[in-house]
C-alpha cells in the first residue's frame, strides 16, 4: 500500500494530530521556509511524536554539521531538497558510519525537481546506489519545494520509463510531491504505484494544518 507523509509539521498541535490520524512518516523542515523548525524544536516536537509515526528531516545545501545534528535529535530520514552533489551525499554517509557505526540506520531521500530535464536526468543517474528514494517535486527556480503546485506527469511518465534500463533492476521507491491533494491522489496512484505520497500546503487551511484535510487525504491514499 502506498505510504503518507505529512510534512511541514511545526508545532506541538500538529504533532497531536498526526499522533491520531497516524500517517506513514511525518516531515519537519529544516532548510529556510515560513515552515522551517529550529534543531532545539525539533528535539522537541520529535520526542511528542508516536513511535511509529517515521521522522524525515528536510534540508537543502545545508552544512552537513547540521543533519548530523538533527539525526541526534530523532531524524530517521534526511530528504535531500537543494543541489546536494553526489560527493555532498557520500561525505555524509561517511560521517554518519563514522559518528554511529552500526547502531543507527539513516535513511536518505534526493529530491527531483521534475520540468527541468537536465536535472532530472543527472538525479536518476548520478544518485543511483548512493540513496533510498527519489522525491518528485516540482522545478521552481525560485525554491525548493513546498510550492503546492504540481508539475507535468507526462514529463515524469516518459523520464520513469527511460531510465528502466539504466535502473538495472534496482527497485529505488518513488515518492511523489507537488500538488497532491485528496482529488487527484486516486490518479497519482494509479499512474505511478508510489512508494509514498508527500504533501504539506494542500492539507492546511490559513497556513495551518487542518485535521480534517489530513484524515481525507489519509483516507483516499488507503481506501
Amino acid at each position: 500500500m502506498t505510504k503518507v507523509k505529512i510534512c511541514g509539521i511545526r508545532t506541538l498541535e500538529d504533532v497531536r494530530v498526526i499522533n491520531e490520524l497516524k500517517p506513514d512518516f511525518s516531515g519537519f523542515v529544516l532548510a529556510p521556509s515560513k515552515r522551517q523548525v529550529s534543531l532545539s524544536e525539533l528535539k522537541m516536537l520529535i520526542a511528542s511524536l508516536d513511535k511509529n509515526i517515521i521522522p524525515v528531516g528536510v534540508f537543502a545545501n545545508q552544512d552537513p554539521d547540521v543533519l548530523l545534528r538533527a539525526v541526534e535529535a530523532g531524524l530517521q530520514i534526511l530528504q535531500l531538497h537543494g543541489d546536494e552533489p553526489p560527493e555532498y551525499i557520500r561525505q555524509l554517509q561517511a560521517r554518519i558510519v563514522e559518528k554511529y557505526q552500526a547502531n543507527r540506520q539513516v535513511t536518505i531521500w534526493k529530491a527531483v525537481r521534475v520540468g527541468h530535464a537536465d536535472r532530472t536526468e543527472l538525479n536518476l543517474e548520478a544518485y543511483q546506489g548512493l540513496v533510498d528514494g527519489f522525491v518528485y517535486d516540482k522545478y521552481d527556480p525560485e525554491a525548493y519545494g513546498g510550492t503546492g503546485e504540481s508539475f507535468d506527469w507526462n514529463l515524469l511518465q516518459r523520464n520513469q520509463s527511460g531510465q528502466i534500463e539504466k535502473n538495472k533492476g534496482r527497485d529505488i521507491p518513488m515518492i511523489l510531491a507537488g500538488g497532491l491533494n485528496e482529488e487527484n491522489v486516486g490518479s497519482a496512484i494509479s499512474l505511478f504505484h508510489p512508494y509514498c505520497l508527500d504533501v504539506s500546503s494542500s492539507v492546511e487551511t490559513e497556513g495551518q494544518k487542518d485535521p480534517d484535510k489530513i484524515k481525507r487525504f489519509i483516507d483516499r491514499v488507503r481506501a
